[in-house]
């Protein structure tokens, strides 16, 4: 067995590869992972890079302390029809592992971070010169399966991509147990190569009190921020919100995020407006409750911090998550929140003490615990108050941080 090197110390040369980083590409949750795991990492007194896909040319640029390199997606491969998913995935990767050997000979990068979806880190893997961490989000194989997509032989090839980058790394970070094991069965004896480290996220300042009944005059905001996807369940809250308004006729429901479009090859993020999830979301809303239905798109990180501040309810019921950014964030402004008993979830909402879970797909469970949450004050004090105290002690950017520069040093030292 080859002895293990003695723990680095000192400041890490590091490069996180993620083509979501925002604002250009800031699509989700992979992104800001990105953003506050690479601005945490800074802070903390180590060189940070990104990789990240630039939309026209490529580029350089400092982002505070962090140094990011967009490059652009240049086809190699004429992938039109049977292999675009691979194709687009392939070709992504050769500019990627390009990237990275150009910044290990210019600025002597110890360790690699990439997310397993896509894939981006696959060419490189396979003659990797330096540690591999994987960071575990949701995979393209469950995308697929919660989108209703066909499994066909393109779609397999790119989640064998996943699964090979994922073989070939040094170690996987997981945000949640109950992920990793949804993923790998039994990880007791994985341990050395699995690791659970949970996001987290820069707390803001301590909310402002929260409005009194009077104050309200009845009207509360509840909020869901996600894509406009199946996976995200914002079809479940759209066929709730009916039975809640029934009995709170003066609730607002916000939805912030991405609008999607089905177009002939795929979802796109831009497309015809007859086939906008948008648009047929609010279909299916019964016309006498649209008016109390708002769609507010994408929005930066300044306004959606306002969003989270004013709602009283903070609802988001995903299909699966591996573990839901959004959660947290959303507790940080000492709010309830309501999730699905699936995934990483149950390990990040506390059922009945930060937030409820309630099944995945029950728009009947989900419209009454959103009603019983607006019609009591006290419950939703309670919970928001110790919803901000679990994200003090298990959540906090700067957690996340000291725990990852620890599987670095482990990864390195091996």
């Amino acid at each position: 067995m080859k002895p293990e090197k003695e723990m680095r110390s000192g400041p890490l040369h590091i490069c996180l590869v993620s083509r979501e980083y925002p604002p250009e590409t800031g699509w989700g949750g992979i992104g800001r992972y990105t953003y506050l795991l690479a601005h945490g990492l800074a802070a903390a007194g180590h060189q940070v890079h990104v990789i990240a896909q630039s939309l026209d040319d490529d580029k350089e640029y400092l982002d505070a302390e962090v140094r990011v390199h967009r490059i652009a997606h240049r086809q190699i491969f004429y992938h039109k029809g049977v292999f675009k998913e691979f194709g687009l995935r392939l070709e992504y990767g050769f500019c990627v592992k390009r990237k990275i050997e150009e910044l290990i000979q210019r600025y002597r990068i110890d360790i690699v971070e990439g997310a397993n979806f896509s894939g981006e880190t696959f060419i490189f893997s396979l003659a990797k010169k330096i540690p591999l961490v994987i960071r575990l989000h949701t995979t393209f194989r469950e995308v697929m399966e919660f989108l209703g997509w066909k499994n066909n032989l393109d779609r397999r090839l790119a989640s064998w991509m996943e699964d090979a980058t994922i073989a070939r790394s040094d170690t996987v970070l997981c945000s949640t147990r109950l992920h990793a094991e949804n993923i790998f069965g039994d990880i007791t004896e994985k341990q050395k190569k699995i690791k659970i480290v949970p996001l987290g996220i820069s707390l803001p300042g301590l909310p402002k009190k929260h409005f009194s009944d009077a104050t309200h005059n009845g009207c509360y905001q509840v909020l869901f921020v996600g894509r406009l996807e199946k996976r995200k369940g914002i079809h479940v809250l759209c066929r709730a919100i009916p039975y809640v308004l029934d009995k709170v006729p003066t609730a607002t429901f916000n939805i912030v995020g991405r609008d999607l479009y089905v177009t002939p090859h795929g979802v796109s993020f831009s497309g015809d407006e007859q086939n906008s999830a948008k648009r047929k979301l609010m279909q299916s809303i019964p016309e006498k409750y649209r008016n109390r239905v708002v769609f507010r798109g994408h929005v930066e990180a300044e306004a959606l911090a306002d969003y989270y501040m004013s709602c009283d309810v903070f609802v988001a019921p995903s299909l699966y998550e591996s573990f839901g950014l959004i959660y947290i964030e959303a507790m940080s402004y000492a709010k309830p929140v309501i999730g699905c008993g699936v995934g990483g979830v149950p390990e990040v909402i506390a059922d009945k003490e930060t937030g409820f879970l309630v099944p995945p797909e029950d728009h009947y469970s989900l419209a009454e615990t959103i009603t019983r949450l607006l019609k009591d004050s006290r419950l939703r004090n309670t919970l928001g108050i110790h919803a901000r105290k679990l994200v003090e002690e298990k959540f906090t950017a700067e957690r996340m941080v000291e725990n990852t520069v620890a599987v670095y040093r482990g990864a390195l030292a091996r």
